[in-house]
């Protein structure tokens, strides 16, 4: 059997060849994580803004109507203070179908974490600002249900608060929404 004798310097440069094709082949494998990871980052951002959109066009269709279903459910309660009778039409309050999905996957998956400082600032403002307008949906859909079943007059106070509550909040989120839209 021969042996072939190979000279140390070409066994040093296949040995270079073959170390540097591995770390090409590390650095290349690399660069498409980082591309699927960025390509992904891409995906949820722009779910959020399809959250954020959907929201604020909920927003701005209630707040074209809110003004009006207010007043009228205050006459009626004023209707209740004239004449102790528990009014017989007292109007529900619509509330928004808010949702915060979008933002949770961003933030759960850390995709939220490689959004600039300024800009996630802005974005958690609108969501803390959807949050508001969603924990009054809990007490305004409540007091809905106790108006359709005549379930007492405790609920009146509380019910106007939380209803002008809204009036403030709603116009506040809709900013805010707004604003976190730009920045996406």
């Amino acid at each position: 059997m021969k042996f072939s004798r190979m000279s140390a310097p070409v066994i040093l440069v296949e040995s270079i060849a073959i170390f540097c094709s591995v770390l090409l082949a590390f650095a290349a494998e690399q660069w498409r994580e980082d591309m699927n990871e960025r390509a992904r980052a891409e995906d949820i951002l722009v779910l959020v803004r399809t959250e954020l959109e959907a929201n604020l066009s909920e927003l701005e269709a209630l707040a074209d109507t809110r003004e009006t279903m207010l007043q009228g459910y205050i006459q009626a309660l004023d209707e209740f203070v004239d004449t102790g009778q528990f009014p017989a039409d007292l109007p529900n309050l619509d509330v928004p179908d808010i949702t915060v999905v979008a933002y949770q996957l961003a933030a759960d998956s850390g995709v939220i974490s490689g959004v600039e400082p300024s800009e996630l600032i802005v974005i958690a403002r609108a969501y803390e600002a959807l949050n508001a307008v969603r924990a009054n949906e809990v007490f305004l859909n409540n007091r809905n249900a106790q108006i359709r079943f005549r379930d007492g007059e405790q609920y009146l106070s509380g019910f106007v608060y939380f209803a002008n509550r809204a009036m403030v909040n709603e116009p506040a989120a809709i900013d805010a929404v707004k604003a976190a839209i730009e920045t996406l």
